[in-house]
């Protein structure tokens, strides 16, 4: 895909981080972002910034762990842009340590 303008991105933890680096890049190229995160306050300051960059935002408070979550918001993108082009599953919260020692 060379071509961007008007495509649509999917991302989770899009409030921060990669997720939100993300975000930028995508309104950047002219796409439309469905931005997703758990943090309510932090989405709505990270969507306000993704919309100052010219992007058309879908903002969607989530839960990934919840997959009727998920799905409701995966309706809400196809009713909104259609299918999405680009979809990244970027949330998740961890602790440091080894993976083993936190489960």
């Amino acid at each position: 895909m060379n071509d961007f303008k008007g495509r649509t991105a999917v991302i989770t933890g899009a409030a921060s981080g990669f997720g939100l680096q993300c975000a930028r890049i995508a309104a950047q190229q002219g796409m439309n972002v469905v931005m997703a995160d758990v943090q309510a306050d932090a989405l709505a300051t990270s969507v306000t910034e993704v919309e100052a960059l010219g992007a058309v935002v879908l903002a969607y408070r989530l839960d990934v762990s919840k997959a009727d979550q998920v799905e409701a918001m995966a309706a809400a993108t196809r009713r909104r842009f259609g299918a999405p082009h680009f979809v990244f599953n970027n949330a998740g919260v961890g602790s440091g340590g080894l993976i083993w020692e936190n489960s």
